[in-house]
C-alpha cells in the first residue's frame, strides 16, 4: 500500500511539474515562436503520458472522423494513458455547442466558428493548437446550376445561394462575394441559410441557383460548374479547442497536453501516407472513389501545425476582421485572449521528431477555379 501511494505521489509530482513548465512558458510562447527542441529530449512523449493521472477520460468532438480515423490508422493510440471517446458532429457550430455545454473536452473546428462564437458572447473557450494550410481551397467550392447562365461570381447578383451560417463555408462565401462587390443582402445575393447537411440536397433538388459545398458533396451532386473556391479566402486553419477551465484541471490538463502531441503526430503521418489516408477518409468515410479523393487531396495539399505565437495571433485577428468586414461577424472583436500557446513547445518537439518544417504562414492571393474538373 505504501509503494502504491509512493507511485501515486510521484505521478502527481510529475504532473504538477509538467503543468508548471508548460504554464510558465505560455506567455512567452504566445509572443515568440516556439524554440526548436533537441532530439536529446526524446522522452518527452513518455513524460507527457506519465503525467496523466489514472482513470482520466477525454471526449473529443470531431467532424467527418477527421481525428478518430488517423488516430487509429497512424498508431498514435498505442500506450494511451487515458480513456478517449470520439464524437462526430456536423459542423463547427455543433462542436462549439458541445464544448460550451460541457459534453466534450476537446473540439475540432475551422477558423471561422471561434471568432463568431466570441462575437456572440462566448468567453470560456480557447484555441490550444492550430494547423494551417495557406493557399488551400480548404475543401470549399462555390458551385452553380449548369443551366442558369452563371459563369462568374458576378452572375450571382439577384440569385439564391445556399450556405450553412456560422461556419467556415459562411466565411468563405461572404469573402468571395465581398471581393466581387456583392454580399448576402436582399438587394445583392439572396442568401439561403441552411443546416450543413441540407446545403447539398437543396442544390441537388434545384431549390437554389448556387451553393457553397464541401469536396465530397461536390462529387455527389454531379460535379456542377465551380465558379470559385476557398483559395485566398481562408487560411486553411483548423483549431483544437477546449474550455479554459480544463487547462487548470489537474487530471484533464495533462491528458490534453498528451493529446496535442499525438494530434500533431497523426496529422504529420497523414502528409506522408497520402494514399492510405485517401482510402481511409475519402473512400471509406465519404464513399468517394480513390480518384475523386486524390483530386480533392491534390487540390488541398497538406499543411502543418504552427505555434500559437504573435504571427498566429495576427492571422486570427485578420480572420476575425475579415468576418466583420464581410458581415459574417456583427461586431469587431479582439481574438488574442482566446488563443493559448502553452503547448507550443510540445508542437515544436513533435514536428521536429517527424522532420516537419512548417512553411511561412502567409496568405497567397485569391484565385478562381474554372468548371473544367
Amino acid at each position: 500500500m505504501q509503494l502504491r501511494n509512493s507511485e501515486h505521489d510521484a505521478r502527481k509530482r510529475r504532473s504538477v511539474a509538467l503543468l508548471m513548465l508548460l504554464g510558465a512558458a505560455s506567455l512567452a510562447a504566445v509572443m515568440t515562436a516556439a524554440p526548436a527542441i533537441s532530439q536529446d529530449t526524446a522522452d518527452l512523449a513518455a513524460q507527457l503520458a506519465a503525467a496523466v493521472p489514472a482513470r482520466t477520460k477525454l471526449i473529443v468532438a470531431e467532424q467527418q472522423s477527421q481525428a478518430s480515423a488517423p488516430w487509429t490508422l497512424s498508431g498514435v493510440d498505442k500506450a494511451l494513458p487515458y480513456a478517449i471517446t470520439f464524437a462526430n458532429f456536423n459542423g463547427g457550430p455543433a462542436v462549439l455547442e458541445a464544448l460550451i455545454s460541457g459534453a466534450v473536452d476537446i473540439g475540432y473546428i475551422g477558423e471561422a466558428p471561434l471568432p463568431i462564437a466570441v462575437g456572440a458572447g462566448v468567453r470560456d473557450l480557447v484555441a490550444i493548437a492550430i494547423y494551417a494550410n495557406p493557399g488551400s481551397p480548404e475543401n470549399y467550392y462555390l458551385v452553380a446550376q449548369p443551366d442558369k447562365g452563371i459563369k462568374t461570381v458576378a452572375d450571382l447578383k439577384g440569385r439564391t445561394v445556399a450556405y450553412p451560417p456560422g461556419s467556415g463555408r459562411h466565411m468563405v462565401l461572404a469573402s468571395i462575394l465581398h471581393s466581387n462587390g456583392l454580399d448576402l443582402g436582399a438587394s445583392s445575393v439572396k442568401g439561403v441559410p441552411l443546416a450543413g447537411t441540407e446545403v447539398a440536397p437543396s442544390f441537388a433538388s434545384r431549390s437554389v441557383d448556387a451553393a457553397i459545398v464541401l469536396g465530397g458533396q461536390y462529387f455527389r451532386i454531379g460535379k456542377p460548374p465551380i465558379i470559385a473556391d476557398g483559395r485566398g479566402h481562408n487560411w486553411g486553419v483548423n483549431v483544437i479547442l477546449t474550455r479554459k477551465a480544463l487547462l487548470d484541471d489537474r487530471a484533464k490538463a495533462p491528458a490534453i497536453a498528451d493529446f496535442v502531441r499525438r494530434a500533431v503526430a497523426f496529422y504529420n503521418w497523414q502528409g506522408v501516407n497520402r494514399d492510405a489516408w485517401i482510402r481511409a477518409s475519402y473512400v471509406k468515410q465519404e464513399g468517394l472513389s480513390f480518384e475523386q479523393g486524390k483530386w480533392l487531396d491534390d487540390a488541398a495539399g497538406h499543411g502543418a501545425y504552427y505555434p500559437i505565437d504573435a504571427k498566429a495571433v495576427r492571422v486570427f485577428q485578420e480572420i476575425s476582421d475579415r468576418l466583420f468586414a464581410t458581415g459574417a461577424l456583427k461586431q469587431k472583436i479582439e481574438i488574442a485572449p482566446y488563443l493559448d500557446g502553452r503547448f507550443n513547445a510540445i508542437i515544436a518537439w513533435q514536428n521536429n521528431a517527424d522532420g516537419v518544417m512548417p512553411r511561412p504562414l502567409e496568405q497567397p492571393k485569391a484565385t478562381v477555379s474554372g468548371a473544367d474538373q
